[in-house]
This record gives structure tokens, C-alpha cells and sequence, in this order.
């Protein structure tokens, strides 16, 4: 028996999927956070209120849920329980540390060893399953896609970061009622519940995923962890722990112990002219498809608002952000 904060109590049958989840790669996830450095922000830091407990070992399980809902195969729906499991410490703010903060994506090239230097190989073996088909996440249609179409990955991150915040639970179930499989894709039957996903998502990427401070913010906790990766206070090993430990290792060191507690005062203004920082991030948004008389038409097709809108958004975060980092002072 599973619980799960969206779909309630779930029974899980598989057993490739009980094994997998106890596997040590996917108990590791319940220390890496969603939003990287969270819940080492203090109480009052905005990011606060968007879930900061929110980790990757409880959306991969959501992930695997909803392609189970949706009919995917039991080799699709293991490659969506496991396609975190090489995601690092901090999670996308080690994209910022090595250049890939606008395509996120550092951890991918560590999918495939992580799979089969793990206890994960053994048990993909017991039951038969090819671990090459489930390393090719690019194959599994459900799983992933490419902006801006839905995807289960998709989904179950949006949802889940901005549950009690954009989203309730009880909308989320019925969106995620709407949502069925057409010609391989998900899709949307109804337009009003596609524009109002639609919209929730792109308020969820100018508050969180990519803004002027969510930008700054990551970059300077990423030249955090490059100072203690040049002092040695850490190695790359390190990453590839969990936030924790990761975490308690840099503050080991008086120098970046100072940096992170200075993390928690930072704002910033955005100023094309006086600027600290040039920063840009991941454009994440979403343009769902929607069924109506057995064709397919996007929100921006049938919403001109909202095409304009994302057209903005699209732009401006596309050309960075310009920002000047000030510090609140303590009374």
C-alpha cells in the first residue's frame, strides 16, 4: 500500500515496482528536493511556500502512477519510477554549476551507469526486463516530451510544487480526469480545463521555475559548490550523494558557511543598466493539445490571451535576466 498526497491510497501489484521502490537509487530520492537547496532557505525566504519538502523519490512514484492510469507499458511506467535516479544533489542547481542551467540536463549522462552499477540491474534482470529499452528514455512517448507538449514527468512536477499554493488536490484530479492518451500523446478533452492547466503552469514559471531571482538565487548556490569543489571541501562524488550530506560537508568550511548563510537576505532588482549578475535559466511552459472533433489544437490556437502571453514570457525569459542582488538587512 502506497499513499500518495494526490491520488490518495494506491495498492501497488507489480512486483518489479515494490522492489524497485525499496531499492536504495530510488530511497535516495527521499533526500533530494525538488527545488534543490530548499529546505535550507529559512522559514520567511519566498521559495519557501512552494513545497520545499517536495522530493524526487515522490515524483518519480507520481510519475509511475500516472503512466500506470494511462495505460502506458509496465516498461514505460518502470523507466518513469527510475528516470530521476541519477539526478544529483541540489537537483537542477548542479546544471548551473557545469553550464547547463538552460537545459537542465547534467544528470542524464549518468542515467545508464547508475542503472547498471546499482542493485537496480539485478532486479530489472529477475523480472526480465531489457535495461538498454529502459535506459532510452527518449522512446517512451508518455513519459517524455518535448516543451511544450504534456508529459507525465511534466504533469507530476507542476502539480505537486504548486499543490496548496496554485493548485488544489481537487483540481488536480479532475484536470488529471481530463487528460487521456490520443494518437500516443496526452491530451486535454476539454478546453477549459487545458487553458486553466495551461495557465496555472505559466504563472508557475514566472513565480518559480524561471525568474530574475530563481535565476540569480541558483547561480550563486552553484558558485557555492564550485568554490568547495575547487577548495576540496567536496568532490563530484559528493553530487551524486544527497542534499544533506552535501550540504553539511559545505558548511564544513568557514569561507562557503558564511556564503550560505548570506543566501537566506538575498533579493534582487532586476536593472538592465546597474546589474550584479547576467543570468539565465531553463524557459519551462507548457501549450497542451486539446481533442475537439478528432483534431488536435493547441491553447495558444484557441486562446489568443494566453498565445500572447506566452509569447512574452517566452522572450523574457529567453534573454536572461539583468539583476542587481541586494541584501535585506536584520532589525
Amino acid at each position: 500500500m502506497h499513499k500518495d498526497r494526490i491520488f490518495g491510497k494506491i495498492v501497488i501489484k507489480e512486483p518489479v515496482i515494490e522492489e524497485l521502490i525499496e531499492s536504495k537509487p530510488l530511497q535516495r530520492l527521499k533526500k533530494v528536493m525538488m527545488c534543490g537547496f530548499s529546505v535550507f532557505l529559512g522559514e520567511d525566504h519566498p521559495f519557501m511556500i512552494y513545497n520545499p519538502w517536495f522530493n524526487r523519490f515522490e515524483h518519480s512514484v507520481g510519475v509511475y502512477l500516472l503512466l500506470r492510469k494511462h495505460g502506458a507499458s509496465l516498461q514505460e511506467q518502470v523507466a518513469g519510477l527510475l528516470h530521476d535516479i541519477s539526478h544529483t544533489a541540489f537537483s537542477h542547481i548542479i546544471d548551473h554549476v557545469f553550464g547547463r542551467e538552460t537545459t537542465h540536463d547534467y544528470h542524464e549522462k549518468f542515467y545508464k551507469e547508475i542503472l547498471s552499477s546499482s542493485e537496480i540491474l539485478a532486479i530489472l534482470d529477475k523480472y526480465g526486463l531489457d535495461i538498454n529499452a529502459i535506459a532510452d528514455l527518449e522512446k517512451f512517448n508518455l513519459l517524455e516530451r518535448e516543451i511544450p507538449d504534456l508529459c507525465a514527468d511534466r504533469i507530476d512536477y507542476f502539480i505537486r510544487s504548486m499543490l496548496d499554493v496554485l493548485v488544489s488536490r481537487k483540481w488536480a484530479l479532475k484536470v488529471l480526469d481530463d487528460i487521456i492518451v490520443h494518437d500516443g500523446k496526452l491530451v486535454f478533452k476539454n478546453m477549459e480545463n487545458a487553458r486553466s492547466f495551461a495557465y496555472k503552469y505559466l504563472e508557475a514559471s514566472r513565480r518559480l521555475y524561471c525568474n530574475a531571482f530563481q535565476a540569480a538565487l541558483y547561480h550563486r548556490i552553484a558558485a557555492i559548490v564550485k568554490r568547495g569543489l575547487e577548495k576540496g571541501v567536496i568532490s563530484k562524488e559528493d553530487l551524486f550523494s544527497d542534499d544533506y550530506t552535501l550540504y553539511r560537508k559545505l558548511r564544513r568550511d568557514e569561507e562557503l558557511k558564511k556564503l550560505i548563510t548570506s543566501l537566506n537576505r538575498m533579493r534582487v532588482i532586476e536593472d538592465n543598466t546597474d546589474y550584479t549578475l547576467y543570468v539565465k535559466s531553463k524557459v519551462r511552459y507548457v501549450d497542451p493539445h486539446v481533442l475537439s472533433s478528432e483534431k488536435l489544437y493547441r491553447v495558444s490556437e484557441l486562446d489568443k490571451g494566453f498565445k500572447n502571453d506566452l509569447k512574452n514570457f517566452i522572450e523574457k525569459g529567453s534573454r536572461g535576466f539583468y539583476v542587481k542582488i541586494v541584501y535585506e538587512l536584520k532589525l
